[in-house]
Formats: structure tokens, sequence, C-alpha cells
């Protein structure tokens, strides 16, 4: 659609849009809107048609996936509590305190109009890789507020930096072995579990607040089927043998240039299980990255020469 955009801002503070300091997205979808849920009278006598009824709660969110770059998952790490650290040439991003709210954007500059969902965190962030396609990343928000503004974003939008990253810069390690060759998809899921709360003078969240222990999950999908890997998962699910596990996400014209994923404390959550074996047979593994004492964190992101 001509005229149509989506734009991330980060917030200076909770309770203060970003609507000028903006971010260009390079999205694929973008569903964040404001979903209302109705309460009806119980009382009786009004025959069989509902009395009267209300608005109880709007809950402002939904999900947004990007052709993924260092730029915009920057941005998305920073809603979904992470901070980053500049280490010479490269930016180290670990897990840490929920600072930095976004500003999500619809911008209509045909129609001359715009609109917003402020105090917006991260809750569930998915990096994905599968043959022939582009990195994504898919966030699923939950912010505070909603606002349509009568006249478009004028702002010039800011182009994130980094090339948009492909999947023949994509590159998956266990335990140091360089297993790329036999996967053909992985799904890298950080769920932090966040959850809205309302208040009884308020139809909008007040605060969000997490709900559970957050988790890291991986999925990875093989080209076909493995026999030494099927083998060995069996036995690591019986011993309960923890491992690590390296994604790297290269850019194509600099290969330098690069996001190492590092999840050094990996446990099979299920078996290995074979897949299409009557046809041209697959394999599917799915991992869950635990707690590391050394890092203080179930992952690490290195942005590598992020910082020039």
């Amino acid at each position: 659609m001509d005229g149509l955009s989506y734009l991330v801002g980060v917030q200076t503070a909770d309770g203060t849009a970003q609507l000028t300091e903006v971010t260009l997205l390079n999205a694929t979808s973008f569903g964040i809107t404001p979903k209302a849920n109705k309460v009806s009278s119980q009382a009786i006598g009004s025959g069989r048609w509902e009395r009267d009824g209300f608005i109880s709660k709007v809950d402002v969110g939904g999900d947004v996936t990007v052709e993924a770059n260092m730029g915009q998952l920057e941005i998305l790490l920073q809603g979904a509590g992470f901070k980053g650290t500049k280490k010479t040439k490269n930016v180290e991003f670990l897990p840490g305190k929920f600072e930095k709210y976004l500003t999500m954007i619809t911008n209509l500059t045909d129609d001359d109009m715009a609109e917003y969902a402020q105090d917006c965190l991260v809750s569930n962030l998915k990096i994905s890789a599968q043959m022939e396609a582009f990195v994504t990343a898919t966030a699923s928000i939950i912010g505070k507020d909603h606002k349509i503004l009568n006249n478009k974003i004028s702002a010039t939008p800011t182009i994130s930096k980094g090339e948009s990253l492909i999947c023949l810069g994509a590159q998956i390690k266990e335990t140091g072995t360089d297993m790329t060759a036999k996967v053909e998809s992985i799904d890298l899921t950080i769920d932090n579990k966040l959850e809205g709360k309302a208040a009884l003078n308020s139809i909008y969240n007040k605060v969000i607040r997490q709900s559970d222990r957050g988790s890291v999950t991986l999925g990875i999908n093989f080209n076909s089927f493995d026999k030494e890997s099927y083998k060995k998962g069996h036995e690591m699910l019986r011993r309960n043998t923890s491992y690590s596990v390296e994604l790297i996400f290269a850019e194509s014209t600099d290969p330098t240039k690069r996001i190492v994923i590092t999840l050094p404390n990996c446990k099979l959550s299920q078996a290995p299980e074979a897949k299409d074996m009557e046809r041209s047979g697959g394999m599917t593994k799915e991992l869950t990255a635990y707690y590391d004492a050394e890092i203080e964190s179930p992952l690490k992101l290195l942005f590598e020469k992020y910082g020039e």
C-alpha cells in the first residue's frame, strides 16, 4: 500500500511516546492493535435482550515481523529487557531490567494520519532462519496505551543499521561442531512471559509484569534423517546431558559483521523426532537453554563490528 509505513521509537521514559526520533521497520506483517473486552449486565428484567454493557478492558498489543538486521534487532532486544555494552568494535547484549519502552507506529501519509501504541515491551522474541529466505524476527508486543493522530508522522525516519540478514549467512554449531549442512531451519525463541495489568479506574494496562520465569528455546529442523544425531540425542536425554550451541548470522557483503548468539547450557526438551520417513526423511530437535552461571543468563548475543 502506497503511503503506508511502520515505525518504532525508543522512548526516553515510561509514559512518554517517542514520535520524533523514529526508525523505519522492514516489516512483513504488523498486527499491533487495541482489542476490546466487553462485559454484559447479568440483571434479569430485560426479556431476551442484553440490558446493558460496557468496555471493561482494552489490550494493546500484537505481533510484528521484520526482515532482521542488526539495527532492528538492537531495538527489539532493548524492548525485551536486554542491555547492550560496547566492547571495542563489538556490542554485547545480555538480559537486564526492562528500562526501554517502545512506541510502535502505523504511519499513513496518503491519508494524513497515524496511530501508535506506546509504553510497549517485547514479551516474546523469535528469530527464525530457513532455506531460501530472509532471517526474520517476530516480536510479541504488550503496550499500555493506544492513540490516533489526525496528522501523519512528519519526522524523517532513520534507516536501521546493517544489511538485511539472509539464510546464506546463517550457521549453527553444537559443542563447536558445525551442523549447518544438515539443517534447513532454526527458530530461537526468547519468552519473557510478560502480562499487562489494568486497574479499577482504567481500561488500559497500567503496569507490565513478568508472570512466570522466562525461557529460551531452540527448534532445529534437519534436511534429512541423521542417524548419529538421533542416537546421540536419545542418549543425552537419558543422561540429562547439557551442551553448548552457537548461532551465527553474518551479513552477505561483509561476513565479519555478524551476530553470534551463544547458548552455553542447552538440554534436549524432548527426544529427537524422525519425520517423513516414508519419503525423503527428516528430523527435528527441541532444546531448552538454561541459566548459565558464568554469563548469568541462558544466552548472550554479540554484534561483531557493530560499534564501527
